[in-house]
């Protein structure tokens, strides 16, 4: 705390903090003790005109300006204080001083955070099913056939033994894959026992929740990923019977585990779940290195081809690469694309067990959440207050039920409430933590902006134009202009938003690593061009930044524009595609196909071009574009695209769910009481400045100006010195 003393010309003089007086002066013994019947008298004149004031004695040397304190008795105490700075020297010392201190809080108050953003899933569509609606229900007609059905399965212990088939059917099919099978009528064996595993779990799902699975794009984007790879791995078996267990067995079971989520058994959700998911990835990891390593027995490769002339066709391996077909363009016009059937589907059932991995880990760390269903988040600045809400549907299921029927009830986890300021931008994190110069740095980015977007627009127009080589192919280059203000965007954002953004592993990092992999893909159908290359690398950037990452802008300026996200997805999504159909149609004439590279995996000579490296895999990051502009122009701006709040899934009595929404509701309002409550405390730095200043201000006038001493030295008297609850009031 600081003393303060008023000069004759009525400028206030800062004097040593009472707080840090040399011990000498705190415990001089001929200082006056003050009374406890004084204390009410403490920084206010008395009726003699004098004030009482606390004591202090201390040497020349403790001086700040090294003069000798000034003191004076008056009212039967004794008043020290400092003499102000009298040459200019010491005065321009002590200007320094306090500029320095200014200085350092203003910094400080540069990196303070500004605002909080809240993620939350949607809180007004709470999904109640009744535990006992099973799709098994609904396939009898009644409560009492469902009753002795299950009765009767529980008699025979058909739910272990369906089960244990499975399990041996799953590991049987993969092994008699790698062997000569004479009578492939043999595996319908195994096919035909895996039936009633994926039955049982299916009879075990919410006819509800399998209605809401089967509108979600990850489940629907996966299911057509195996899908796709049992048609593949059909037509490599030629038809045969080998196809049986490939779509029965694996594909069926893959579907189920993908509803899991839509299970009414709590043993299932709770206890096997995480085991039948890491169960499924490991299989499925060794179906990919097995077939793509060539030690599948007696499987035939095949190639498929289109032409604009004759349209698709399919071939053998060594039929095509002996025809040499490679030219992307023919002589007479004709264009003509190839692609291996054998790495399209495993391509594609590598993207589902991904899927499946990253579910087995979240099953693993959070029990009680689901593994697929997932909310988009909804970003605000205030938050919303609105308490958890049943829709129509699960209110007529909650109506026709009894006090002790068990309901399952979906509903979205705890969100997030994120901290934004200039020290929790990328920039800032770049530069080891310097937020006064990452502040300085956005700043003027977001001031000059249009000149970085005039010049992307630019740079982007002129490398696609220049890439069908109307113009000179080297002026590529100029797509690198994209970078600034991609770059721009990306300074900008909250490292704690992106990290969740890089952490959803199938909404980030399948569109990411797809992208990147087809990126390379056309640079090396371009011969590596360097001004190809920096123009791809450049789109790819702004991809990242402008797609994937556009949830991390928590800028007030960013939530409150969220609308321009839909057409910035949309005029990306069209350069994209734009970009796509030239390298598939050989608008590009030096892309060619003739640009391959080759390597042996296991027993397989794999061999193919990075033209079709592209095509194959940057479909992947434009389907995810378009799922983010549908979800936009669908649902709204203020959703997200990539961050995601997962649901949880609670089973209770009906009694009881009405008190378990409250307490959600109570413990979610008591966290908003308390962020409001730091945020009211927390003030800027200038704030607590301002408001120590006025009542600085405010108890210096209560005391008239001190006379002055023949030194013209401040003298002490009433008001001069501020007594302790004065020094408290300053403070």
């Amino acid at each position: 705390m600081l003393a303060w003393t008023a000069s004759p010309s009525g400028r206030c003089n800062r004097v040593v903090p009472f707080d840090h007086a040399p011990a000498t002066a705190r415990e001089d013994p001929h200082t006056s003790p003050i009374d406890d019947s004084d204390k009410g008298h403490l920084g206010r004149n008395d009726q003699r005109g004098g004030a009482a004031t606390a004591t202090t004695t201390t040497s020349a040397e403790s001086s700040p300006t090294g003069t000798a304190p000034q003191s004076s008795n008056i009212g039967g105490t004794t008043s020290t204080t400092y003499a102000a700075p009298t040459t200019p020297a010491e005065r321009r010392a002590s200007e320094e001083e306090e500029k320095e201190e200014e200085g350092k809080e203003e910094e400080e108050e540069d990196g303070e955070d500004t605002h909080y953003v809240s993620f939350e899933g949607d809180r007004s569509r709470v999904v109640v099913v009744d535990k006992k609606a099973t799709f098994r229900r609904w396939l009898l007609g009644s409560a009492e056939a469902d009753r002795r059905y299950k009765e009767v399965w529980a008699a025979c212990q058909l739910t272990p033994i369906t089960v244990l088939l499975g399990l041996v059917s799953f590991l049987a099919t993969t092994v008699a894959y790698t062997c000569f099978v004479r009578d492939k009528r043999m595996f319908l064996i195994p096919g035909l026992a895996g039936v009633g595993n994926w039955y049982n779990m299916l009879t075990s799902r919410s006819p509800r929740m399998l209605r809401i699975l089967a509108t979600d794009f990850d489940v629907l984007f996966n299911i057509g990923n195996v899908a796709l790879w049992a048609g593949c791995i059909g037509a490599t078996f030629g038809w045969d019977e080998r196809t049986a267990p490939a779509v029965l067995v694996i594909m069926m079971t893959s579907v189920m585990v993908l509803l899991s989520d839509a299970s009414c058994s709590d043993f299932e959700f709770g206890t096997t779940r995480p085991i039948i998911l890491l169960f499924t990835t490991s299989i499925f990891l060794s179906v990919i290195v097995l077939d793509q390593g060539g030690l599948f027995n007696d499987v035939e490769n095949i190639v498929w081809v289109f032409n604009t002339h004759d349209g698709f066709h399919t071939t053998t391996v060594e039929a095509w690469e002996a025809s040499n077909s490679t030219a992307l363009t023919g002589s007479d016009g004709t264009i003509t694309h190839h692609t291996y059937l054998r790495s399209v589907g495993n391509t594609r059932l590598l993207l589902y067990t991904l899927f499946l991995g990253s579910a087995a880990w979240a099953s693993v760390y959070h029990p009680t959440e689901c593994s697929i269903l997932k909310n988009a988040a909804r970003r605000s600045l205030s938050g919303g207050m609105e308490g958890l809400q049943l829709d129509a549907g699960s209110e007529a299921t909650v109506d026709r039920l009894d006090d002790d029927d068990e309901v399952i009830a979906f509903m979205p986890a705890e969100g997030m409430i994120i901290p934004d300021g200039p020290k929790r931008s990328v920039l800032c994190f770049l530069l080891n933590g310097n937020h006064h110069m990452a502040k300085r740095i956005n700043d003027v980015a977001e001031e000059h902006k249009g000149w970085g977007q005039i010049a992307m627009i630019i740079g982007l127009v002129v490398a696609l134009v220049a890439l069908t080589e109307v113009v000179p192919l080297n002026l590529t280059w100029l797509g690198i202009l994209s970078f600034p203000d991609a770059a721009r965007c990306l300074f900008k954002m909250n490292t704690q938003a992106v990290k969740l953004c890089i952490s959803e592993p199938f909404d980030f990092l399948v569109p990411f690593v797809t992208l990147t992999v087809g990126l390379i893909g056309a640079m090396g159908s371009l011969e590596f061009h360097p001004g190809c290359c920096a123009f791809l690398a450049s789109f790819g950037f702004i991809y990242v930044t402008n797609g994937l990452l556009f949830d991390a802008d928590l800028t007030e300026q960013g939530i409150r524009g969220a609308a321009s996200a839909l057409p910035l997805y949309v005029i990306t999504f069209i350069m994209f595609a734009w970009m796509y159909i030239m390298f598939v149609t050989g608008g590009y004439p030096s892309a060619s196909s003739a640009h391959e590279f080759s390597f042996v995996f296991i027993r397989t000579h794999i061999r193919t071009s990075f033209l079709s490296i592209f095509t194959r895999f940057m479909t992947t990051p434009l389907l995810f574009l378009a799922k983010f502009i549908f979800k936009k122009y669908r649902y709204g701006s203020d959703l997200t695209a990539v961050i995601k709040i997962r649901l949880i899934r609670e089973v209770m009595p009906k009694r009881d769910l009405a008190a378990f929404l409250h307490s959600r509701d109570e413990r979610r309002s008591s966290r908003r009481r308390s962020l409001t409550s730091r945020r009211s405390a927390g003030r800027s730095s200038s704030q607590k400045r301002a408001d120590v200043e006025e009542v600085r201000r405010e108890v210096l006038s209560a005391w008239p100006s001190p006379p002055s001493s023949p030194g013209g030295h401040a003298q002490a008297g009433p008001g001069q010195d501020l007594t302790e609850p004065g020094r408290a009031a300053v403070e």
